[in-house]
């Protein structure tokens, strides 16, 4: 009984901070006494309006036309911002990694917890999108998605699905890195295999046809042509022959889309020496345009060979690398992302498994670093968007864009700063001064005699 309570008042406290869910139908008006858009700079004494879950208008207050019904969020004592946007995560699922090695077949929204504390705790920190993969602990993993951190089942979170595969050259448990690289090669030598297996299946069924057809007088080039056209083409060897795009097995078809280049690849590397390989297998298998790194702390040793293969990178939550000189025995600190900025490699930020150290955290402490701040506000923002195919959608501040909106109690860098409020499309899903759990930990309140929760118990009813 007391483990059944206990669940209850958990997803209870879920519901509280996610009061609805977003269906691109929220209208809302926002006032701020300052939006910063990531886009055109900053706005004083601004408004925005939010209409059918999409950015309608933004601009300063007596000059925004805002509709007259419409709820009003905010107060010229806030800071507005974007949502923040999480590029790369797998936090949220029951388990983020398999035992077997290749697993592209598998959905990972089969396995996202939408109850779970980490969505939660995204909200409360202004994480509005957020890209879930499969754990690194893989060959290639399962398929992706995007998902908004608020709603009660997965088709209420989900923003993009599928969207990505997940691979590792860094070796997964129980295997060298030889073993790890032999394993990854033989994933796509064995999609080839498969695939040439089925262009001769296909070239002797045709042939069969073609001559069965002549026999009859039928005109055989035009009912190919049609057929073609009514299946699609899934794979062509040396140019001459296809395969119709239903003849291909469900099992192998996202390893298929990958390298057809349909898909994205988060390619996860623990150590400079995973770079060459991932980059590697990318590159021979069509899809290093569409790959995106995965890096530890220590990949920035690989920044050179990175940058000249012109691919993006999602760095380790640990930005300061440190190790010591053999000779010396010094401790030498390398601090990562302004490697990286250096060489002109597009990076995002992530945030860490401390909650206290969530995306906001990690832009300010790199601006601590010296990393300018508009490049730090980017790296949370408007980087990640563009990683995960939203960057025309999320990660800025202006007219078209979604109604994603963080409020700040001051500087969203500011050690001091609060989020007090979180609307996702245009939907106010959080409310600080109604936080059952802040309320808990800062004033002592239970949150099983507070007003909300007995509302949503009845609501239970």
């Amino acid at each position: 009984m007391n483990m059944k309570k206990h669940s209850l008042i958990a997803a209870l406290a879920t519901i509280l901070l996610a009061p609805s869910v977003p269906a691109q139908s929220g209208n809302l008006v926002i006032e701020a006494g300052r939006i910063i858009t990531q886009a055109d700079g900053e706005i004083a004494d601004g408004v925005i309006v939010i209409e059918n879950g999409r950015i309608a208008a933004i601009g300063p207050a007596d000059s925004t036309e805002r509709p007259w019904d419409a709820p009003v969020v905010g107060g010229e004592d806030l800071v507005a911002f974007p949502g923040f946007v999480e590029a790369h995560t797998f936090r949220g699922m029951d388990r983020p990694n398999e035992s077997i090695d290749v697993a592209a077949f598998l959905d990972i929204r089969d396995s996202i917890d939408p109850v779970s504390f980490f969505f939660e705790n995204s909200v409360r920190n202004g994480i509005t999108t957020l890209g879930v993969q499969q754990g690194n602990s893989c060959v290639v993993g399962g398929q992706g998605m995007v998902v908004r951190p608020v709603g009660m089942t997965v088709e209420q979170m989900m923003v993009r699905q599928p969207f990505g595969l997940k691979l590792s050259a860094a070796p997964k448990s129980g295997k060298s890195r030889t073993t790890q690289a032999q394993a990854l090669r033989k994933a796509f030598a064995d999609l080839r295999e498969y695939l040439e297996t089925l262009v001769q299946d296909e070239r002797d069924e045709s042939g069969k046809a073609r001559r069965e057809a002549l026999f009859q007088g039928r005109d055989v080039d035009e009912e190919e042509n049609q057929g073609r056209a009514m299946t699609g083409l899934a794979w062509t060897v040396d140019g001459l022959d296809i395969v119709p795009r239903g003849g291909v097995d469900q099992k192998e078809r996202p390893l298929l889309q990958l390298v057809e280049g349909r898909w994205d690849a988060f390619f996860y590397c623990g150590a400079p020496m995973d770079v060459h390989l991932a980059l590697e297998v990318a590159r021979d298998n069509g899809f290093l345009h569409r790959t995106t790194l995965v890096l530890d702390d220590s990949c920035w040793k690989a920044a050179e060979i990175i940058a000249e293969a012109g691919v993006s990178v999602v760095l380790d939550n640990d930005m300061i690398h440190i190790e010591r000189d053999p000779r010396t025995g010094d401790e030498i600190e390398t601090f990562v992302p302004a490697v990286f900025q250096e060489r002109g490699v597009r990076f995002a930020l992530s945030s860490s498994n401390d909650t206290n150290r969530s995306l906001w955290y990690q832009a300010a402490f790199a601006t601590g670093q010296g990393l300018d701040r508009r490049d730090a506000l980017d790296a949370v923002t408007v980087v990640p968007a563009e990683i995960l195919g939203l960057g025309d959608r999320v990660g800025r501040l202006e007219a078209g864009y979604d109604g994603n909106v963080v409020l700040f109690s001051g500087d969203p860098l500011d050690v001091s700063s609060w989020v007090e409020h979180v609307i996702i499309e245009g939907v106010h899903v959080y409310d600080r001064s109604e936080d059952v759990r802040i309320q808990h930990l800062h004033e002592g309140v239970d949150p099983r005699k507070s007003r909300g929760t007995s509302a949503a118990l009845r609501s239970e009813r």
